[in-house]
């Protein structure tokens, strides 16, 4: 787990903020987060009717989920319902109930996962965070592996198979047979043992790469208090000789606070470089394993889009069309700013 600031940033970057006027201090106002934790830390309003008057009900209004202890307990309930869904679905013959069989299976693993995917990232509370981002590695882990489960795939490629009782469903029945399958595909069921194994283990290294990541964003940053000028310096939480800047301060009306927020908050950290760089290598090694040239053609396949060269295609043009747009609303902020504020820089 990542904890603390991200690390003390270079006194390089203070120098043109250091030289800078500035009007008169402002408000202390950080974007990370405010309206999601405002939505956490907010007293509930609406008076508990009937027995659960008194009660705790949890987050959203799960009973388990009343302390970050009870990420575990909703874990587990939804890996043993799991398996005796697994178990149903390679004993039950072909026909709807396969299908009903796989969408329950599919919805108590993402019930958890949806919501402490959520969790992990907004919750105010480090403890809900951390217990949240468990129960998601766990869960995601469980699916990886059910993804390249032969059995269960058997389960369902008998059902495709069998025409007679595939010309019996409805057409939303077999799309979501198809779209079953298509997972089982994409995650590399026609492997070798050695291999899915190996797929496995690409799958929950790319997952707890994009937790760890995504974590890093999220960190303040901190930088020697001596370099920026003294009176900007309230607006960021101190910590001994350092401050720390934890969010872009969008909101502030000086606009030397938010260049100083935006320079520290976003300048370049090695260690999140080193993460996306294994990201991405971890999944173009997925993609090609699995029989996909790219990760961009295995994340598109059975898209709208198709493949990267559409993509590709569409952001071109769309760039193109907007690029005249963008420079005029560039161009009416510039003149807003120096209307505003003469003296401050427009860069």
């Amino acid at each position: 787990m990542l904890a603390g600031c991200r690390r003390a940033l270079p006194a390089a970057l203070g120098r043109a903020l250091r030289v800078r006027a500035a009007g008169p201090g402002c408000r202390a106002v950080s974007t990370s987060w405010c309206p999601v934790g405002a939505a956490f830390d907010a007293k509930q309003q609406q008076q508990l009717r009937g027995s659960a008057a008194g009660r705790e009900t949890g987050l959203f209004g799960v009973p388990e989920l009343s302390c970050p202890e009870g990420f575990q307990e909703a874990q587990d309930k939804a890996l043993q319902e799991s398996e005796q869904l697994v178990q149903k679905a390679c004993s039950t013959p072909p026909g709807a109930e396969t299908v009903m069989i796989f969408d329950q299976l599919s919805d108590a693993l993402c019930r958890v996962a949806d919501l402490a995917d959520f969790v992990k990232i907004a919750h105010p509370d480090f403890a809900f965070r951390e217990a949240a981002e468990e129960a998601c590695r766990n869960i995601g882990t469980m699916v990886e592996k059910l993804n390249t489960d032969v059995e269960l795939c058997q389960s369902l490629r008998r059902l495709l198979a069998d025409e007679v009782v595939m010309s019996s469903l409805d057409p939303e029945t077999r799309r979501v047979a198809e779209l079953f399958m298509f997972d089982f595909e994409i995650s590399g069921i026609h492997l070798d043992e050695e291999k899915r194994k190996k797929a496995v283990n690409l799958n929950v290294r790319i997952l707890d790469l994009c937790n760890e990541f995504l974590t890093g964003t999220h960190l303040p940053n901190k930088i020697d208090k001596h370099i920026l000028p003294e009176h900007i310096r309230y607006n960021f939480t101190a910590e001994g000789n350092y401050l720390q800047v934890a969010g872009l301060h969008a909101d502030c009306p000086d606009d030397l606070v938010r260049e100083a927020a935006y320079k520290i908050f976003l300048y370049p950290n090695a260690e999140q470089f080193s993460r996306l760089e294994e990201l991405l290598a971890s999944r173009n090694s997925l993609a090609q394993l699995v029989g996909y040239d790219t990760f961009a053609h295995r994340a598109l396949q059975g898209t709208m889009a198709k493949n990267p060269e559409t993509v590709t295609q569409f952001l071109e043009k769309l760039s193109d069309q907007l690029s005249k747009r963008t420079q005029k609303d560039f161009e009416m902020m510039t003149k807003m700013k120096m209307k505003l504020n003469p003296q401050n820089s427009v860069s």
